[in-house]
């Protein structure tokens, strides 16, 4: 079994790693800054991450070093607001979640879980090494850390939208900077708004956010400005950031104290291929966007968790070439999908053009009451930004048997519901396949784990475990196998048993 070279230390590297290693394979992560950062930039952890903390086993420690978001709020003036509850709309079948609120978990404090996390699994980040070269042949890839050779069987690039493997790789990475500059800072408010929530101001004079962090008062403050128009940087003032918030806010607030700020430009980009060869792109190597929706982190995390098992299966000799080819054909359209779409709605909430600033100032609160007044459209925004709708219709790992109307499909997210003392979830944590078994097969799920001892569960749900039944779409007899990464890859309604068996023997 080669070695694995992961690229970058952020929180997808880190998941990365700590998700090949989980599973057995051998791998090796450096990053070129010489220490962790220690300022928070991304911010938002979706439900979906969260789900993914709790197989990781490390979801305890984020929620105690972060604080949960009940709510967002869009403020247009003290009269006219829309509150959306986030956790009172994540309960259908399709979005349940044992984390049904957003949680604001700054980025050092991520990364200092993750790394925690990988060196339990006996893996240490390499920091101030920086890749200089990469090349690959069929048989592996050679990379020059700090000058030096070094041989590997795959290379993955988590390290950023400047990312050197892409470079190295010459993959193209196309697309725009937006006109105007950002700038952020983690401060301390005075102002009447309650703590522990997201607040967004949609204005004509532009864009502004708070996201709730962990302290009284201190909150995330997110804006668009003019072109800074000097080619050097400099670093936001105290005045700027009070002079912005007394421009868009309907309310008094005023700015305490900046913990930490930046002025940057943002990007919308992406790659044409999450593979080449040898070598992967994950995370911002592969798309970076708009922060809208705070959704970039999250899905840098979640291609690392559909990769993670994929690769490590292949570095051990357990899978064929074409289980790799999906990580392109599953990702990719979520990351061109996300690229559309957080485009379309920052150009809305932060662009200065007529339209934009009209649609802000009057067509907005309208909107707001009319769209986000019913509730199954508050449900279905939620759940899409929650990453819990994320499914692959296409994916070429899909199977079925049978036909059904109601419950998920291969490709869809397993979904969480009751089952016995605990819930599905558990019955899923862990690296194995899991084949759910509806209806009353205990011989069958005992030769399962038989024949695949350690690497699948099989779980029998009995007529009286209804909630299951019935987030599962089942009357009868049915049959689910869940990947590792906690997607369903083959569903049989009704179940032959031989079908199923060799549905696993093609997988395992």
């Amino acid at each position: 079994m080669g070695e694995i070279l992961v690229v970058g230390a952020g929180p997808t590297g880190l998941t990365m790693a700590a998700e090949l290693a989980r599973h057995g394979a051998a791998v090796r992560i450096v990053d070129r800054a010489p220490a962790p950062a220690t300022t928070s930039r991304a911010l938002v952890v979706q439900p979906r991450t969260l789900e993914l903390f709790d197989d990781l086993g490390v979801v305890s420690a984020a929620l105690a070093a972060g604080t949960r978001a009940d709510s967002v709020n869009l403020v247009f003036d003290r009269e006219r607001r829309a509150r959306i509850d986030v956790s009172g709309l994540l309960t259908e079948p399709e979005t349940h979640t044992e984390y049904p609120w957003l949680f604001s978990l700054s980025q050092h404090e991520t990364e200092r879980v993750l790394t925690d996390h990988l060196a339990a699994l006996g893996v240490a980040v390499e920091r101030g090494v920086t890749l200089t070269g990469l090349t690959q042949d069929p048989d592996g890839a050679t990379a020059l850390l700090d000058g030096r050779a070094a041989r590997f069987d795959w290379v993955v690039g988590c390290d950023g939208a400047r990312s050197a493997v892409r470079t190295a790789i010459g993959m193209p990475f196309d697309g725009a900077t937006y006109a105007e500059e950002f700038i952020m800072a983690d401060a301390r408010l005075d102002w009447e708004l309650p703590d522990g929530d997201l607040y967004v101001f949609p204005s004509r004079a532009g864009f502004l956010a708070a996201f709730a962090m962990p302290g009284a008062g201190r909150f995330r403050i997110f804006g668009n400005v003019g072109a800074h128009g000097s080619p050097d940087y400099s670093e936001p003032t105290h005045e700027e950031f009070q002079t912005m918030l007394d421009e868009r806010l309907p309310l008094p607030a005023r700015v305490v104290e900046e913990y930490w700020v930046s002025r940057y430009r943002l990007h919308r980009r992406g790659v044409p291929r999450y593979r080449d060869g040898r070598v992967f792109l994950v995370g911002d190597a592969a798309h970076v966007h708009s922060p809208a929706g705070a959704q970039g982190m999250n899905t840098g995390i979640q291609d690392a968790y559909n990769l993670g098992w994929k690769l490590a299966r292949a570095s051990r000799g357990l899978s064929s070439d074409a289980l790799l080819d999906s990580y392109h054909a599953e990702r990719h359209p979520v990351g061109q999908r996300l690229l559309r779409t957080t485009d379309r709605m920052f150009s809305v909430i932060s662009g200065q053009g007529a339209v934009a600033r009209f649609a802000r100032g009057h067509v907005g609160p309208v909107l707001a009451r009319r769209v986000l007044g019913r509730e199954s459209v508050r449900r279905w925004l939620i759940g899409t930004f929650a990453q819990l709708r994320i499914s692959y219709p296409d994916s070429p790992l899909n199977a079925r048997d049978g036909s059904w109307r109601d419950g998920p499909a291969p490709g869809d997210r397993a979904r969480e519901a009751p089952l016995g003392a605990g819930r599905v979830y558990d019955v899923l944590r862990g690296t194995h396949h899991t084949v759910l078994l509806f209806g009353e097969w205990p011989g069958l799920a005992a030769r399962i784990e038989e024949l695949y001892r350690g690497r699948v569960v099989a779980r029998v749900i009995g007529a009286d475990e209804t909630d299951a039944r019935a987030a599962y779409g089942v009357s009868g007899t049915a049959a689910f196998v869940i990947r590792p990464d906690k997607y369903i890859a083959y569903r049989a309604d009704p179940v032959d048993p031989e079908h199923l068996l060799a549905d696993l023997a093609g997988r395992l």
